[in-house]
């Protein structure tokens, strides 16, 4: 393997990247594999048969044989002749569907190893395109990396077994004609591959073509949500402009393709011309010289008419295997990304007494490790037992990525996170995920049912779930509507499918951490999207059930600081104010002035008043 120019850069060869496939298929499905092996011993004699069937019927016929000795004959030899051809199909046609459940599988391995991965690699802007590169090569269908590689080379085995076979035929015609058939078959071979790596310079314009279209005719035109934006903004003529830009674009690229397509094929055919009336020349004079009979003529004109359509197979082979390695790399790059480490520690969550303190001891971290300025600079802060705490600060503070340096998500710089007074990369890391039920600022829900959203779980305690429900303020709600934990998500699985408002996703995310109960409540920006009212009753709701737990909530809102023991103000480089909202509000510093800013939206009436 050459040497790559970054750990996102892999050059693994044709044969490399068939011989990974190979191994995969032995190992998740060895019969894949014997089911490849008959398609490609039937695939290929199958041709053969092709030939012989009409010169057996003409020397049959030739030969004056009865009619039922030749119909006996061409049966036996067409009966053969369709099991042959009914067993390569039953393969191909048996391995199809291997080949797709394989398919999924591969998509499965790529998420998996996304959990792997640390997080703070997963957010970082090069990890993610390498992450829908190898998504590309199984997404794609019958045009992705995966099926390419892998009917690119069942074809290419098949139509070069072909090859040899017709070209063994040939021999006996005249081992001279047979190598010059050779010759010119691997002239058109360099003319193809010359064509093959003219292509290939428009790889990369196809995808970024490809990318500004996806996004376009997808993400924008093809977006009903963005209706109301395109006519209350007057879109159309903007975004019709766009499109006649990348259309003209794509048609300027498809003329160049095509011409360079055209010149290549003009080429290949007078090679092929060239090639037949050599080959049919000889073979004519042949026949009226008497050295070849009627059934041999026929078929060794089949044979040099099967001849050109095997190279023909076999650069199109060629051309899928060459493209599809290429994607193949960054999926096995993506593969071989680094992972965490998630046995480190040997200690248990279970030994620590609940609720527990968290520490951050001297912790410096930053994005960009070269970069001067830090995100926390040797940063301190000590979370008790049991303590509720806020963390406000304006956006860009470090909120968010502190939440990920406590969760485990990012590790730090410099500097140790305790728990319970010991260090985190004591515990593995599964165990400290166990610790935190979490809200986060984007909704996570997905399109399957009730009890499955709220548990993560397939079987769900269903007393348990339903009581942590009714604390959301939720159970009510659900079943007026006749909602069940079997109740699908959305209507995309299912006609009867719920759609929540905002209010009632953010009580539902709160139902998900109470069914959890983890003894370290984070709530990470949860209400940002709501109205500050509906937060305040959201926050009323988390300070109400988080009596036993240590609590974060982290906002840029000042809606959860009031019923918080104490507040952190974040600023640039760490913490500029700490303390109750009593203390800070009479301090009338930082906190004071961004409170009495945002309290006079809140206090447009008695109501708003009261959320403070």
């Amino acid at each position: 393997m050459k040497q790559a120019e970054s750990q996102y850069e892999k050059h693994y060869n044709i044969f490399q990247n068939i011989g990974y496939y190979f191994k995969y298929y032995r190992q998740s499905a060895p019969i894949f594999l014997w089911l490849c092996l008959v398609e490609i011993l039937f695939g290929a004699v199958s041709p053969l048969f092709g030939i012989y069937l009409p010169k057996l019927a003409v020397d049959l016929v030739t030969k004056g044989v009865t009619w039922q000795r030749m119909w006996l004959t061409l049966g036996t030899f067409g009966g053969l002749f369709l099991c042959v051809h009914v067993a390569a199909k039953a393969s191909e046609t048996g391995k199809y569907h291997l080949y797709n459940t394989r398919r999924n599988e591969l998509v499965a391995k790529i998420f998996l190893k996304t959990l792997r991965v640390p997080y703070r690699h997963v957010e970082e802007g090069e990890t993610k395109e390498l992450y829908w590169k190898a998504i590309r090569i199984v997404n794609q269908g019958d045009w992705s990396a995966l099926y390419r590689m892998t009917y690119g080379t069942i074809s290419m085995i098949q139509n070069a077994l072909s090859f040899f076979l017709y070209s063994t035929v040939l021999s006996f015609l005249n081992p001279f004609v047979a190598a010059l058939l050779m010759l010119l078959a691997l002239a058109q071979y360099a003319i193809n591959i010359r064509k093959i790596k003219y292509m290939e310079r428009f790889r990369d314009q196809d995808a970024e073509l490809g990318k500004k279209k996806s996004y376009l005719f997808y993400s924008a035109m093809g977006n009903q949500k963005a209706a109301k934006d395109v006519r209350i903004f007057g879109m159309q003529r903007w975004l019709n402009k766009e499109k006649d830009i990348l259309l003209d674009q794509t048609r300027k690229l498809a003329q160049k393709k095509n011409r360079a397509e055209y010149l290549y094929w003009q080429l290949g055919s007078l090679l092929n011309l060239g090639r037949d009336i050599f080959a049919y020349g000889y073979l004519l004079q042949k026949v009226f010289t008497g050295a070849v009979n009627p059934g041999e003529f026929v078929l060794y004109f089949g044979a040099i008419t099967g001849f050109s359509g095997f190279v023909g197979s076999i650069m199109e082979s060629l051309a899928k295997l060459r493209s599809g390695s290429l994607e193949t790399n960054y999926y096995r790059a993506y593969m071989e990304l680094p992972e965490e480490d998630r046995k480190q520690g040997q200690r248990h969550i279970s030994e620590m007494p609940r609720p527990v303190s968290i520490e951050f001891r001297d912790v410096s971290f930053s994005y960009d490790k070269s970069a001067e300025k830090k995100i926390f600079d040797h940063f301190n802060l000590k979370i008790h037992a049991g303590e509720k705490l806020a963390l406000v600060g304006a956006n860009g503070a470090g909120k968010t990525t502190l939440v990920k340096l406590l969760t485990g998500m990012y590790e730090p710089d410099e500097g140790s996170i305790l728990i319970g007074g010991v260090d985190r990369n004591e515990f593995p890391r599964e165990e400290l995920y166990h610790l935190f039920s979490a809200v986060f600022q984007e909704p996570f829900l997905l399109p399957v049912t009730v009890g499955e959203n709220l548990t993560f779980e397939a079987r769900c305690d269903s007393d348990r779930a339903w009581k942590a429900l009714e604390e959301a303020d939720l159970a009510e709600r659900f079943r007026e509507k006749g909602v069940t934990l079997d109740t699908f998500f959305y209507v995309d699985m299912d006609e009867s499918g719920i759609e929540l408002s905002g209010g009632e996703t953010q009580r539902f995310l709160l139902a998900r951490a109470l069914y959890k109960d983890g003894p370290v409540l984070v709530l990470d920006e949860p209400t940002a999207a709501l109205d500050p009212i509906a937060e305040s009753e959201i926050y009323d709701k988390y300070a109400k059930y988080a009596a036993d737990k240590t609590a974060i909530f982290i906002s840029h809102r000042l809606a959860s600081t009031r019923f918080s023991d104490r507040i952190v103000l974040l600023g640039e480089g760490g913490i500029l104010e700490e303390g109750s909202h009593q203390e800070l509000m009479e301090k009338n510093g930082v906190y004071a002035k961004m409170f009495q800013v945002q309290s006079r939206y809140y206090a447009r009436n008695k109501l708003e008043k009261e959320a403070f």
